[in-house]
């Protein structure tokens, strides 16, 4: 079976045998069986049958085992790798008598090469000295294979000269006029392209706000820099396609550009389509790209390394990026893609497989930064056939084994580089098919930071970027007295500490985790009782002294988008059950269009009715844990959360899970993270060097805000998901619309509206980055987190006040319970939310997203005020595009009293009538700041 990747390194993972214990009589047995794969060995690289059929036992099938040969070894072999990756016991045999090898074996056709795995049972004799290599095969099955390997080449014995050479990709161009290339070429034709001399890049973004992204990376819209050289990689086929050799002439191979031209090409071909063996060959390996896919590596004058990439199977086909920095430059679908799958997509649709469970077993050294392992998988698969799984898991954890209940041990590789894991397959299985997945792992593990979960920091009088690490957190000015954080250790979406699916991915999950006595937990889960509990036993530190462990275990009944865990020096400060007021929201039921027989339709209400019923809780269990100095705010944070409990699942109508810990945790940078089941706090120490006034997240007359938006992704964030990165802002944007909401309730009116100014401002200012659609890329290109802060977070919190008032109270949150039910333990993506509102309202709401979300520009409004008899008219008009508008207009009499209006500006121009109740002295427009707009008067 094929493999298929772009841009990734692999490496085959080389497990330790588990069990082994390190003695003399081990290491002759290892000598003996290192030897008898030796013989194996030579026997696949000689090719001779006889010598195959003679490392067989007498008992064996002589016939089935010469099969097994023709099949598996390839005519014309040049070289054979065998190593041994796993031994357990053969099952019928004395202790040390006979074994279950797992071994790899790598063969080599001149430049093609194929990698198989071998289930082998051997056995010796009773009473054979080891030392005489008695070791006999019984059987022999193939696990698992990867072909259509090749060890690429520049081709040595051809140059060409460019005659105005252009290659083409979707909205990309190489022009060489004149240079020199250089090709690689494998049996079904070339596959790389080294060019050489003075051409020019081409690039020009076909969507409107991928053209803004490139302005703000180049400042144009549409690229046109030299480059000198470039690494090109495509299909065989598309070569002639192209019809490139008929815009290059042959001609003498010069030795200076040959040595250039190897130097461009041995820089290029490791970052894409390229696999590391390990220790079954030192060379370089590659996969062919598939058709459709073009990789670039381009060295510009102006702008160093820029790479641009083709992708077929991507949901976003198009790339452009820039390695060194770490900067996307573009991502966007094609026109060719958007014809395929629409405007919209959902990542979940490209999944191989679909995670049901996990049951994790896991041990944490957190001073040390080490973890050990075992998570078990129950999976389904979604392809219509697949042989190849990938897993994604953090890189520097080291996998020993992965173990398949269906089909035992398996072959996996580790893609290095990337936090990927690719499992293999015996043979592709079908859509549906159920699989149960052990993988065993350990190694060093950082914690994860919240950089863009929380809120940027300034020195006392200057700017300066977050804190690395302690060391430079502690390392301030002498005259400052700092107290140091208690420390933590957060596991959780970006460190990858157990096992899971490309995306995030709804499962329910078992958790056992055990760690130092001194340190708590809090999970994502409900604890079980008698948790936590001394763990089996201790451990034994440089000092040789037994560290006590404690064993906490979770249950997590309600799914989940991703586990989350945080580690530290914690008491449990209070814990009550919260009773909530909500009222049930009916689950709508499925729309039926589309449906042709009685059994679809059935199971479509199967699935709705599956889910337990929203509204089924009425309380929740809330419990607070604290770091030693924040007992007191841990105390007043448990009133507070439970008044916020009360208020968001009145309005969603549910609470979705049934109980919520808050970690009250120290650390220099304000802000949070939400895992399911738990909200970590981060709480400044007593004295710190840093203020944080100067940024999105900063509410200086809401001290309850972190806590707020953190405790609303409970709902929005982990009940509702998104699609994909576009729609994070349902989640950012409801957390932070919810925690106004709070604010009013707690705060009044006055501090509400304090907030939607800072929003509105925020999002006035920082419009000209991007769309909000564009997700966690606002600002990624000049790594400034406040844009995503203001855009993804505030302008989304207040484009949903506006869509509250240009619809109504009533009709805006009947339409939010019934997404929020519709959605709930699923992604959703903006249009869902559109269609949702649209059905409460009985308004089309497409410009108003169109506008709001998907674009980036500012409404500007231009407005006049006139009294005619006992009314007042005031009139707008828009220039340049129309957006629907909610305006508030505040009408202040001569004895003080006023009154407020709102008008929906949805026009070029509006006119608005209201009767008025006194002598008028005043009139405001927008003094609320709820509407994002810029607001002249005539």
């Amino acid at each position: 079976m094929r493999v298929r990747l772009l841009s990734l390194f692999v490496a085959l993972s080389v497990p330790a045998f588990a069990g082994q214990v390190p003695s003399r009589a081990m290491d002759v047995e290892d000598l003996s069986i290192q030897a008898f794969l030796q013989a194996v060995e030579t026997s696949i690289s000689t090719m001779d049958r006889a010598r195959w059929a003679d490392l067989h036992s007498p008992s064996a099938d002589k016939d089935q085992a010469l099969e097994f040969f023709e099949a598996m070894v390839p005519q014309g072999i040049t070289r054979v790798v065998v190593k041994e990756r796993d031994r357990t016991a053969l099952q019928g045999t004395l202790p040390g008598e006979g074994f279950r090898l797992v071994v790899e074996v790598f063969m080599e056709t001149g430049p093609r090469g194929r990698i198989a795995t071998w289930n082998l049972d051997i056995r010796r004799p009773r009473g054979e000295d080891l030392g005489r290599q008695p070791w006999r095969i019984l059987s022999e099955d193939r696990l698992a294979s990867i072909e259509g390997l090749h060890r690429l080449a520049l081709q040595t014995e051809k140059q060409y000269a460019a005659k105005n050479l252009v290659l083409k990709a979707v909205d990309f161009e190489l022009r060489l006029p004149a240079g020199d290339v250089f090709v690689c070429e494998t049996p079904e034709g070339v596959t790389a392209i080294v060019l050489l001399g003075e051409g020019t890049l081409i690039f020009q973004p076909s969507p409107k706000e991928e053209r803004g992204q490139l302005k703000l990376f180049a400042g144009v819209e549409s690229l046109e820099t030299p480059f000198t050289t470039a690494f090109v990689r495509l299909n065989p086929f598309e070569f002639d396609q192209r019809a490139i050799g008929n815009m290059l002439e042959p001609v003498a191979v010069d030795s200076r550009a040959y040595r250039r031209g190897l130097g461009v090409f041995e820089e290029g071909l490791p970052k894409s389509f390229n696999l590391d063996l390990s220790d079954l060959s030192r060379d370089t390996w590659s996969l062919l790209p598939q058709p459709g896919d073009f990789v670039a590596e381009v060295r510009t004058r102006r702008f160093d390394d820029l790479t641009y990439a083709r992708s077929s199977g991507e949901p976003e086909d198009v790339t452009m990026f820039q390695r060194a920095r770490k900067r996307n430059i573009a991502a966007y679908a094609s026109e060719q893609k958007l014809q395929s799958r629409g405007r919209f997509f959902d990542e979940d649709d490209s999944l191989d497989y679909d995670v049901l469970d996990y049951d994790i077993d896991a041990s944490f050294f957190p001073e040390r930064e080490w973890m050990e392992g075992r998570t078990r998988m129950k999976i389904r698969i979604k392809s219509h056939a697949i042989g190849v799984l990938t897993l994604r898991f953090a890189e520097s954890l080291n996998v020993s084994s992965v173990y398949s209940d269906e089909f035992g041990r398996l072959l996996f590789l580790r893609v290095r580089n990337q936090n990927n894991v690719l499992v293999n397959l015996p043979s592709p299985v079908a859509r549906d098919f159920p699989m149960t997945l052990t993988i065993t792992y350990a190694g060093r593990l950082a914690r994860q930071g919240i950089l863009d979960e929380s809120i940027a920091l300034e020195r006392r009088g200057g700017s300066l970027d977050p804190p690395e690490n302690d060391q430079q957190r502690n390392s301030q000015p002498d005259d400052v007295p700092l107290v140091a954080p208690e420390a933590k250790w957060l596991f959780s979406n970006r460190n990858y500490w157990y096992p899971q699916n490309q995306v995030t991915d709804y499962a329910t999950a078992h958790i056992r985790l055990t760690v130092p006595a001194e340190f708590n937990v809090v999970a994502s889960g409900i604890p079980e009782e008698g948790s936590p509990g001394p763990a089996p036993a201790g451990t034994i530190d440089n000092s040789t002294r037994v560290v006590p462990r404690l064993a906490y275990s979770f249950a997590t009944p309600q799914p989940v988008r991703y586990f989350g865990i945080v580690i530290s020096r914690m008491l449990r400060v209070d814990a009550a059950t919260v009773a909530l007021d909500i009222v049930p929201t009916r689950m709508p039921m499925p729309d039926m269009r589309g449906t042709s027989t009685i059994q679809q339709q059935i199971n479509r209400i199967q699935a709705v009715t599956a889910i337990p019923p929203v509204g089924a809780r009425n309380t929740v269990q809330l419990a607070v844990d604290a770091n030693r100095r924040q007992e007191s705010r841990g105390r007043e944070a448990m009133g507070t959360a439970a008044e916020m409990l009360r208020l968001y699942s009145g309005l969603t109508g549910d609470v979705p899970y049934d109980a919520i810990t808050l970690a009250m945790v120290e650390d220099d940078l304000p802000g949070g993270h939400a895992p399911g089941y738990f909200a970590m706090i981060n709480n400044p120490p007593p004295v710190s060097a840093y203020n944080w006034r100067n940024d999105p997240a900063s509410f200086s007359g809401f001290p309850e805000f972190f806590l707020a938006h953190e405790l609303a992704h409970q709902w929005f964030g982990q009940a509702v998901g998104w699609k994909n990165y576009h729609e994070q802002w349902l989640s950012e944007g409801f957390a932070q619309y919810f925690a106004a909401l709070y604010a009013r309730e707690k705060r009044g009116e006055n501090a509400f509206r304090d907030i939607l100014r800072q929003f509105r401002r925020w999002a006035i200012d920082d419009s000209d980055q991007g769309p909000v659609y564009l997700g966690y890329r606002l600002g990624h290109i000049k790594n400034e987190s406040r844009v995503f802060r203001a855009l993804v977070y505030n302008k989304g919190a207040a484009v949903l006040h506006m869509l509250r008032r240009l619809i109504g109270d009533e009709a805006f949150f009947r339409g939010l319970k019934n997404f929020y039910a519709e959605s709930r333990f699923k992604k959703a993506g903006t249009d869902d939310l559109r269609q949702a509102m649209e059905r409460a309202s009985g308004r089309d709401l497409a410009r108003f997203f169109e506008r709001w979300i998907y674009d980036n520009g500012i409404p500007r409004l231009r407005y006049s005020t006139a009294v005619e008899g006992s009314e007042l008219i005031v009139r707008f008009e828009q220039i340049g595009e129309v957006f629907d508008v909610p305006v508030t207009i505040a009408v202040t009499y001569t004895d003080n009293k006023t009154s407020e209006f709102v008008v929906i500006v949805n026009d070029a121009a509006n006119v608005a009538q209201f009767p008025m109740t006194g002598t008028v002295r005043s009139v405001d427009v927008n003094p609320d700041g709820a509407a994002v707009a810029i607001i002249d008067r005539k």
